[in-house]
């Protein structure tokens, strides 16, 4: 399995998974955004993203979203409410190199892509949206940069072609994202195996971009090897913003860096042996032969005359079939621990 680098980032199987933390349409105004990125530096995080768009160039006039209530809004005016402005977009990269927290964006049009060549984006996030848009796939792979690319709604087949538009400009820095385009789905439509069939397809680095609601499912995901993990992420849930039902706080991302973190160190090696902090366990925990009545030097030992139990010092119980018949040299009183010199 192939690797990839994005700066100073290693992604690949094997290798530290990637937090990415998705700062969406959580807040409205550039200090909430700032707040968002700071947050998500405190928590471990190693990148945040922002999404990079035009209303007029994301959806058509008569596009509508409709909403799990079954309320519905033109695209259009919802998508305007969030336009960050370019002024803003600056500032923000500023800020976030100047915290020491990489950050990326998810353009959705041609534009779009060489304003962030401009700031120096060092890597680019496609959404889900754009999977079946081989000419923007395209154009965005041309400009030589890793690729992260959520494939949400599609089949494998539509992957497949993505991976193959991307592959022919001759940029191979390519991690595929599994996910599920729902706010929140239910667990049953999480399907985290996805990620092993992308896997066994693709000879890229596979993630995960987590819609379910919760950290459970990205903390499983990277134990499953997922090397890229997006997390929606929020100031407060109770707020109601865009995409709440699926963002987590400051706080519960700070707890799914540690799990994540700690992933690895858990796995550890598939070495079978006794460790360090076993051995004095292996001796007070484990058992050994013991006189079970008081026994006479010139004895022969029957298997009546032993019984096993704690600790482990004296002579272990898989010895007891080459004890029994043997003839004492010693006597031995009761509950004593059989000493191996005893024969």
């Amino acid at each position: 399995m192939k690797t990839i680098s994005i700066g100073k980032f290693i992604i690949g199987l094997n290798e530290p998974c990637l937090i990415l933390a998705e700062l969406g349409a959580m807040q409205e105004d550039l200090n909430g955004m700032k707040k968002l990125i700071k947050v998500s530096k405190e928590a471990g995080a190693d990148a945040v993203k922002i999404q990079t768009y035009r209303a007029e160039t994301i959806a058509h006039p008569s596009a509508e979203f409709e909403f799990e209530d079954g309320s519905k809004m033109f695209q259009m005016e919802f998508f305007k409410k969030l336009e960050i402005s370019q002024d803003d977009h600056k500032e923000l990269f500023d800020y976030a190199r100047e915290l020491g927290i990489a950050i990326f964006s998810t353009p959705s049009y041609y534009d779009d892509v060489d304003f962030l060549e401009e700031l120096g984006v060092p890597a680019y996030k496609t959404g889900s949206d754009d999977l079946t848009n081989r000419p923007f796939l395209e154009y965005i792979a041309r400009k030589g940069k890793p690729m992260i690319v959520s494939t949400g709604m599609s089949t494998l087949a539509e992957v497949e072609e993505a991976v193959e538009t991307i592959l022919k400009t001759g940029n191979d820095q390519l991690v595929l994202l599994h996910c599920t385009t729902s706010y929140p789905p239910a667990p049953e439509f999480a399907n985290l195996n996805v990620m092993n069939t992308l896997r066994s397809a693709f000879d890229v680095p596979i993630g995960y971009s987590d819609h379910v609601a919760g950290i459970f499912s990205s903390i499983l995901a990277a134990s499953m090897g997922a090397s890229v993990i997006e997390k929606h992420i929020t100031l407060d849930r109770k707020s109601k913003r865009p995409d709440c039902e699926v963002s987590i706080e400051p706080s519960e991302l700070k707890e799914m860096v540690e799990q994540i973190r700690l992933i690895p160190i858990l796995q550890g090696s598939s070495i079978k042996k006794i460790y360090p902090s076993e051995k004095k366990w292996r001796r007070n925990g484990r058992k050994s032969l013991v006189a079970n009545r008081n026994l006479k030097c010139g004895d022969v030992i029957g298997k009546e005359d032993l019984k096993i139990i704690r600790p482990g010092t004296g002579i272990p119980p898989r010895y007891m079939d080459f004890i029994v018949g043997k003839t004492l040299k010693k006597d031995i009183s009761e509950n004593e621990i059989i000493p191996h010199d005893a024969f």
